[in-house]
């Protein structure tokens, strides 16, 4: 009689990690909507954008040199940012991006609802009812190749590796120090 402990047990819990989506980020670009057509934010010459890429930095080399400091990055958790600095860079899409870009707070949430509400048969209706994406926080909005792109704080600190927590300092009053 054949044992049941040959048969390979099977988990439903197992994590099946996505190779396109290697750390797991948030969605930037919304997939299914059409392809949307965008004029530039700023008005003037996209020519006259000089993109500065960051140096990278070569720590074998500072080491050598008697400045060992890579060890400081690495506890603050930035080792992510300076690898992240030896890729490649692509500025006809970072000048694109930053051409059609707008940051995306509360008040152009609020904004956009008293638009759409002029509607009457919009009145009560929540943002999703009425066609708006859900306001979760500020984001920086924008347009690539017809794909809206929107980049949130959650995406940096995923990128970085750190922890999404922090304090709004634009939310204090000026007797606060911090």
């Amino acid at each position: 009689m054949a044992s049941s402990s040959s048969i390979p047990e099977t988990s439903s819990s197992v994590h099946v990690e996505n190779p396109l989506n290697p750390l797991n980020l948030p969605p930037i670009a919304t997939l299914g909507k059409s392809l949307i057509i965008s004029g530039n934010v700023m008005n003037f010459n996209i020519c006259t954008l000089k993109l500065h890429p960051e140096r990278m930095v070569d720590f074998e080399s500072l080491k050598a040199n008697d400045f060992d400091i890579e060890d400081l990055f690495v506890k603050q958790g930035w080792k992510r940012y300076f690898e992240m600095l030896n890729g490649p860079i692509y500025s006809k899409l970072v000048k694109d991006f930053w051409m059609k870009a707008q940051v995306y707070v509360e008040l152009s949430a609020r904004l956009e609802e008293v638009l759409v509400r002029k509607d009457p048969s919009l009145k009560g209706k929540s943002r999703e009812e009425m066609g708006l994406s859900a306001f979760n926080g500020t984001v920086i909005k924008s347009v690539l190749a017809g794909i809206e792109i929107t980049i949130s704080r959650a995406h940096l600190a995923k990128l970085l590796n750190v922890e999404d927590s922090g304090l709004n300092i634009s939310e204090f009053k000026h007797e606060d120090y911090y």
